[in-house]
């Protein structure tokens, strides 16, 4: 228990750590472009749909496929969408077949696709 609580706090800080230095935002939060065709807004609301469905693995799946480096919107979607993640309560998490472990594990991961190094053990 005090694990998860401690896991889940410091994913909290580190995903608004990351918002605030690398997205220059005071919050964790998405801002859309509202651009027709935004392959961003596109990916947002995909991945947005899919946890409110519940499908975690299959969201976390299509971010890792479309997620595109070059790209500071993606950096922003992919902060965001770890950040929804955690703040799920434990027992959606585990009905989806996911754990906290798993959110930290893909923020490092995604972070390491951008070229950031900030491992939270």
């Amino acid at each position: 228990m005090y694990k998860k609580d401690w896991l889940l706090n410091q994913i909290d800080d580190l995903v608004e750590f990351l918002a605030k230095v690398f997205l220059n935002q005071t919050t964790t939060e998405y801002l859309p472009e509202n651009i027709v065709n935004s392959t961003s807004d596109e990916l947002y609301n995909s991945l947005d749909k899919l946890i409110c469905e519940k499908k975690i693995n299959e969201a976390e799946n299509l971010l890792f496929d479309k997620i595109e480096v070059q790209n500071p919107k993606h950096l922003a979607i992919a902060i965001n969408f770890y950040g929804k993640l955690n703040k799920l309560p434990d027992e959606t998490l585990e009905n989806a077949d996911y754990s906290r472990e798993e959110i930290n594990q893909g923020l490092n991961d995604i972070l390491d696709k951008f070229g950031i190094k900030i491992d939270l053990k």
